[in-house]
This record gives C-alpha cells, structure tokens and sequence, in this order.
C-alpha cells in the first residue's frame, strides 16, 4: 500500500471514530423512535422526549449503548470506505487508465459502490449496536460477544449481515447523493475563491458547512428506506423490504416515515460534517508534511482553479 493510501485509510479511520463518537446518543434515541411499538418498553413522541425519558429511566450512560462495536469496527468500515471511494474515483475518472465519467457522475457511482465495501463492516456493526441501542437493559457483555452471539444465532446471512442489501439500498443512494453534492460543493467555493482573487485552498469551514448541507439532503432522501432496514436489521418478525414497508404503511400509516426524522439529521448531518472536515485537516496536514498534494481530499478536478488540485460519511 502506497504512502498515498495509507493516508487516506487512516485519516477515514480516525475521522469516522470521532464523528460516530460525537453523534452516537443522537444515533441512540434515532434507533428506539424507528423500533418502538406494541412490544417495547418505551414510547416516545420525538428527539426531546425520547432523549429526557431515557436520561431520566436509565441514565445518561444509556445513550451510549451500542458504542462498544462502534469503537471496535467503524475505523476500520471508514478507512475501507474512503479508500475504495477513492480507488474506484481513480478508475472510473478523467485521469490516466480511468473509464473517463464525468465527475459528477464519478462522484455518485464512487460512493455508491464505495458503501457497499464499509457496508461489509457496518452492517455486523450495525445489527449489534442497533440491537443494544433498542434493548432497555444490558444485552450483551460486550461488543465482541455481541457478534459471536449474532453469528451464533443466525450465522452470516441471516445474522451479522442481516439487511445488508437494504443497507445497501440506503446508504449507497445515500452516499451518492452525499459525494455529488460535496464534490460540487468544492469546486463552487474554489471558483468563488478564484473570482474574487482569495486563496485557493479550502479551509475547515468549507468542508464543515459542505457535509452538512450534502449530509442533510441526503439523509432527507434516504430517510423512509433507512427505517425499513432499521426494522428489518432489530426487529425479529420483518424481513424483506417491500414486504416490511407494506406492513408498516399497513399496520402504522405513511406518518411514521417522518417519525424521527429530526434525528436522523441532528445524527446524520453532523456527522457528516465532522467526518469531513476531520478527514480532509488530518489528510492535508499529512499532505503538507510529505510535500503530497496542496488541497486536501482530491475530487472533482478544477486545473483552471488552481493547478494540481481538484474539487464526503
């Protein structure tokens, strides 16, 4: 693995630690708004609601259930994620060997398939933190004993990549709609800092404010596909996604969709934005000191922007 690589996999690593660290307990109540029903405990009307109930019933510890396999694998599902999404901007890009995509279309077609490799990691992730995060009590005795007990009870398809596929139908558009929207985002700031004769390099402003806008709109666009594999991924008695949406609209109305919305976007929208703005400060400072690159996480190209540099979970 290249110097290059080795940078990108670490700077995703450490950024997606960081970011999962600082949004979990918004994660948390998210999980138990898109579960809860006939059969839990608990009965939230929203964000506010669930968040005090919980504090005031469990602890303030309580939203943090689930942490521990976050800790445990979302380094290593980032490094993978932003390495692949660049791997695959590379081959299907303008530059030399590519498929010659068009970079808006590069962008999206790179993410997508980019989510499918951290998904891999995410979705055991995922099964035993959601799982943790909707139990009131103490599940497992820890992360890794969450995954042997997953694995143990319903293997692998059936177990720890459980709705892996309706992952993927999430957060791949997901993903897409992120990358396009803050490549594009990019290049719009470094043309604007040409125009008006400003330095050509971004700066953590523009790559926090870039996340939370592409952040926002994608997990709005994403939000009603995201509760089925929520359901599917915790719930024992859901499987397969036109048949668990079916009997949510059935069983619930199409009102539930927008059940936990807003914390969907407090979850997503900030994380998004610390993931990269984390990702972008530590692979220019890592550039800099290697004398590799001049404007951070490499994108859309803008040679008449600034020669070498180029224009996101």
């Amino acid at each position: 693995m290249s110097r290059e690589r080795m940078v990108e996999f670490v700077a995703g690593a450490a950024s997606g630690f960081v970011a999962d660290g600082v949004t979990h307990p918004v994660d948390t109540v998210r999980t138990r708004l898109w579960v809860q029903g006939e059969g839990t405990a608990y009965k939230y009307s929203g964000l506010i609601h669930g968040t005090a109930d919980m504090i005031k019933k469990e602890g303030f510890h309580s939203l943090f259930k689930g942490f521990g396999s976050v800790a445990l694998l979302t380094p290593l599902a980032h490094g993978l994620y932003f390495g692949s999404y660049e791997w695959f901007k590379r081959t299907l890009g303008h530059q030399k060997g590519g498929l010659g995509l068009g970079d808006s279309s590069n962008a999206m077609v790179s993410g997508f398939f980019a989510n499918g490799v951290g998904g891999l990691v995410w979705n055991p992730m995922d099964v035993v933190k959601q799982k943790q995060q909707a139990n009131v009590g103490s599940l497992y005795k820890s992360a890794l004993n969450g995954l042997i007990e997953v694995w143990s009870e319903g293997g692998i398809s059936r177990g720890l990549m459980k709705g892996y596929w309706s992952g993927m139908a999430t957060y791949g558009p997901f993903s897409a709609i992120y990358f396009m929207m803050y490549e594009n985002w990019k290049a719009a700031c470094l043309r604007w800092n040409t125009k008006h004769a400003r330095q050509d390099e971004l700066n953590t402003a523009h790559y926090v404010a870039g996340g939370f806008i592409a952040g926002s709109a994608a997990a709005v666009a994403t939000a009603p596909i995201d509760l089925i594999k929520t359901r599917i991924q915790v719930c024992d008695h859901y499987s397969g996604m036109y048949s668990t949406a079916v009997r949510i609209i059935k069983e619930e109305g199409y009102g539930v969709f927008t059940k936990g919305l807003g914390a969907r976007i407090l979850w997503v929208a900030p994380g998004c934005a610390i993931t990269i703005a984390v990702f972008e400060d530590i692979r220019k400072l890592c550039s800099t000191a290697s004398d590799f690159g001049s404007d951070g996480y490499s994108g859309i190209e803008m040679p008449t922007v600034a020669e070498g540099s180029s224009a996101t979970v």
